[in-house]
């Protein structure tokens, strides 16, 4: 059955750390837990998000140096989040238009959960949703050769 809302599929168990928590510690979290983002709060309330693509932009890119560094120097500030009562189908749409991994889901200024593209995608294998063909493996673009491929020829010297 294709889950009627995004509290039918967000995972409830949200890891967040508080603002100014050191960044390193943030990324261990990260790692401890194996998840791709983290909400950052402020006095309890959901205020940031840290992920993956936080860490890959504004970390590793920049050069920032995670040890003497916070979260607030790399977490996305501007909170996108969703309700609990979002249908699936605005959930997936949100996430395709906004280039989203994860999304915190947020009732009122109360955290109640995340939803991650992994969520998305195991409704999508798991119902079907007649969104890839069947016997349609590759990816499109990608053509399968319908002959043997022939060995390298080695090189004379």
């Amino acid at each position: 059955m294709v889950p009627r809302s995004v509290a039918d599929i967000m995972s409830r168990n949200v890891k967040s750390v508080q603002r100014g928590t050191p960044l390193l510690d943030a990324v261990k979290e990260m790692h401890l837990h194996n998840i791709g983002a983290l909400v950052i709060t402020e006095q309890g309330r959901p205020v940031g998000i840290f992920s993956e693509r936080d860490l890959l932009k504004r970390v590793v890119a920049t050069g920032l140096d995670p040890r003497g560094a916070t979260v607030d120097q790399a977490m996305t500030g501007k909170l996108i989040s969703v309700p609990p009562d979002e249908s699936f189908a605005s959930l997936c749409e949100k996430m395709h238009v906004g280039n989203f991994r994860h999304l915190p889901v947020i009732d009122g200024e109360k955290l109640m959960g995340m939803v991650s593209v992994r969520d998305v995608l195991s409704v999508v294998a798991r119902e079907g949703l007649g969104i890839v063909p069947p016997g349609r493996a590759s990816r499109p673009g990608k053509k399968k050769s319908a002959a043997k491929s022939k060995p390298a020829k080695k090189k004379k010297r």
